[in-house]
């Protein structure tokens, strides 16, 4: 998808027609639109997602009136005010023209929610146009709307992306625009074809093959049950330690207390480092005694092979590589393994008869020697396990020592926080307390759903085991146990290719993540993505990998690196479908347009994500005031740019006007002093 233009008519600070054109290359892939603050830089970027879905952004205030204000004061009582936004742009191959247009009646001073009508045109290769007929439907082919807040979104609230509660909803958008919900889809649909095959089975199979049927359809009822707890169970908890870090976060802020809660999160992240070493060392002490633990179990052995050998070292009975009844065998036969005869009195017979006298004993020596070699190794082996053994378990005396005082502590502060004598603060500490046991239970619910999971997967595999032996006479029945079989053959084939795709995915997209990051941040924090899509931040300390509590500015980083993460596994994608010729050029390369991302960041971020947004995305469009995009953000994003604008605000207040300075030239930033207050888009290149 490639932005061409976006025209924008009455539509809230816009007032009349204004046109931005959006064309770029890949030498210069951004638009950048400079405009004060409620001049329309967020109207704008919603103007792209109104016209695509017909719905704004929570942020967007007064959301019933989109006919620009001044155009509806002036527009008498009865008559109507045309609302419209024209969207041109390419995908796979095709040119489209999206309009979306509301014809808005004026009743009185006060506007109501318009209704949208959206009209969608395709121009096909031989240049002629036709309409599309289901033109939501297509528009949401191209771009799901669950899809578009990675690609349409405000810079200063990205951050939600990193919020425990959005996991589940980014999880699944993410499987749209990955090409995974194909297969989910399939996943959903084959339990439905199951009953209508086993119901044969039922009618015709007898009374065992419908016990058995019945018993793994209430199975199939429990685990699909139970998959729906289990999800609303996570996104409760994921909710429900969001709520808890807000808590948290205000108890930090809290002037009183700030003190004893920067030193309860201090405790706390040493407690987790302690927790955390005490693991390890466990985890240690488990491999060791897992792979070498046999060893300690060989002392006596070790003596008691020594005696025996000694006996049978004296005897020259030692087992040893070539035995002498081998050597006999040979001349009682008269014929060397060579070949050459062993006859009686012959020189070959009396050579070998000769060496065996010799090889026998020495044989008998290298077994000996041999056999004390590894009887020393193992004797050193087993003082080198007590010696390990030893040093593992200090460590998780030293640690659980310290668990145990951290702990103490942690309480204490707890304690001291709780018995605050500031009303507010004892809220916030009770809410933290209450929360922390509804996550404690929700926690506990979470792990008795996946072991009932496990118990229920257990039981299908007996029952289905028992329905394939199970007696069937019927030709009917017969033919529709096959049949079931076969559709939980391909089940189970899906979820494996589910499992597998959905793991590639997230391995692929966690490594672009700490890419795009390390390119961005310039301290040592190292994204991770986890299996349910939690983004989070960490660092080694002292070897021990421990969580990064993060500012907004790096949340803030860390979304938007998922963001260009995304986009680039998407291309990446459709590329590949492209290589096979299922997709045309431009399929997987989506616009990223993008409202305040340099609001909550320090100029050293300002400079390096400046520096990255120009290779996020084959499109760029970035709103940006004067204050955030001057100095660092506009020197390394101009050599990129192939359209510059500005966001004229107009307004009747008197001497506030100022002008901006671009490429040497001035610009009106704010012009007073008029009759209409509107904002006017002004192209500059």
């Amino acid at each position: 998808m490639r932005l061409h233009e976006i025209t924008l008519k009455n539509f809230r600070q816009f007032a009349g027609e204004q046109r931005l054109p959006l064309t770029s290359d890949g030498l210069r892939p951004v638009s950048l639109v400079f405009g004060g603050n409620g001049a329309g830089k967020t109207t704008l970027l919603n103007a792209f997602t109104w016209a695509l879905y017909g719905t704004v952004s929570e942020d967007v205030e007064e959301q019933q009136r989109m006919v620009s204000d001044g155009v509806w004061r002036q527009t008498p009582i009865g008559l109507s005010v045309e609302l419209s936004v024209e969207l041109l742009f390419d995908h796979d191959g095709l040119r489209y023209r999206l309009l979306r247009t509301a014809d808005v009646r004026k009743e009185s001073d006060d506007q109501r929610q318009p209704t949208g009508v959206l009209h969608l045109w395709q121009t096909l290769h031989d240049g002629s146009t036709e309409v599309v007929n289901a033109p939501q439907e297509r528009v949401l082919s191209i771009l799901p709307m669950g899809v578009s807040r990675f690609f349409f979104f405000n810079g200063e609230r990205i951050e939600k992306l990193v919020q425990k509660g959005a996991y589940s909803e980014v999880q699944e958008d993410i499987k749209v625009l990955l090409d995974l919900e194909q297969v989910e889809r399939a996943l959903q649909h084959l339990p439905r074809v199951d009953r209508r095959l086993s119901a044969d089975l039922k009618r015709h199979g007898g009374d065992r093959a419908n016990e058995i049927q019945t018993a793994i359809e209430a199975l199939q009822d429990q685990e699909g049950a139970t998959r729906e707890e289990l999800s609303v169970i996570e996104r409760d908890l994921a909710l429900l330690m969001e709520e808890r870090e807000q808590v948290t976060d205000l108890l930090r802020q809290n002037a009183s207390v700030a003190p004893l809660q920067r030193e309860r999160d201090t405790v706390a992240q040493e407690l987790e480092e302690a927790r955390s070493a005490r693991r390890t060392a466990e985890a240690q002490r488990s491999t060791i005694i897992a792979t070498r633990g046999f060893i300690a179990f060989t002392g006596r052995l070790s003596g008691t092979t020594i005696a025996m050998a000694e006996k049978l070292y004296e005897r020259g009975a030692l087992p040893a590589p070539l035995k002498r009844e081998f050597v006999d065998q040979l001349l009682e036969q008269q014929a060397c393994i060579c070949g050459t005869s062993l006859a009686d009195h012959s020189p070959a017979r009396h050579a070998v008869q000769d060496w065996r006298q010799r090889a026998g004993l020495q044989a008998v020596e290298t077994a000996w020697q041999r056999l004390h070699g590894q009887l020393d190794q193992l004797d050193k082996a087993r003082d080198q396990l007590q010696e390990d053994l030893q040093q593992v378990a200090g460590r998780m005396v030293v640690e659980s020592d310290r668990v145990e005082r951290l702990e103490a502590r942690k309480s204490e502060l707890d304690r001291q926080l709780k018995d605050s004598r500031l009303e507010e603060v004892q809220e916030l500490e009770s809410k933290r307390l209450g929360l922390e046991a509804q996550i404690a239970s929700k926690q506990q619910r979470l792990g008795l759903l996946q072991a009932t999971l496990e118990s229920i997967a257990k039981q299908l595999g007996q029952k289905e085991t028992e329905r394939t032996r199970a007696a069937v006479t019927d030709e009917l029945a017969t033919k529709a146990r096959s049949r079931s079989e076969l559709v939980q053959a391909v089940r189970r084939a899906l979820n494996e290719i589910l499992t597998i795709r959905a793991d590639d995915m997230r391995r692929r997209l966690d490594r672009k993540l700490k890419d795009v990051f390390a390119s961005i941040s310039f301290k040592p924090y190292v994204p991770q993505l986890s299996e349910r899509f939690e983004l989070s931040l960490t660092q080694m300390v002292d070897g021990v990998e421990l969580p990064v509590p993060k500012s907004t500015g790096e949340n803030q980083i860390l979304s938007l690196s998922f963001v260009a993460a995304v986009s680039e596994l998407a291309r990446e994608i459709r590329k590949g479908r492209r290589a096979e010729g299922e997709s045309s050029e431009d399929a997987g390369a989506y616009p990223i347009v993008m409202d305040a991302a340099f609001g909550s960041l320090d100029e050293n971020y300002q400079r390096e994500v400046s520096r990255a947004l120009a290779e996020m995305a084959p499109q760029l469009v970035v709103f940006v005031s004067k204050s955030q995009g001057m100095g660092h953000v506009v020197e390394n994003l101009l050599p990129h740019v192939s359209h510059l604008g500005v966001i004229v605000t107009h307004t009747s207040q008197p001497d506030v006007g100022e002008t901006i300075e671009l490429e040497g030239m001035t610009y009106p930033y704010i012009m007073s002093g008029v009759e209409m207050n509107r904002a006017e888009l002004k192209v500059i290149r």
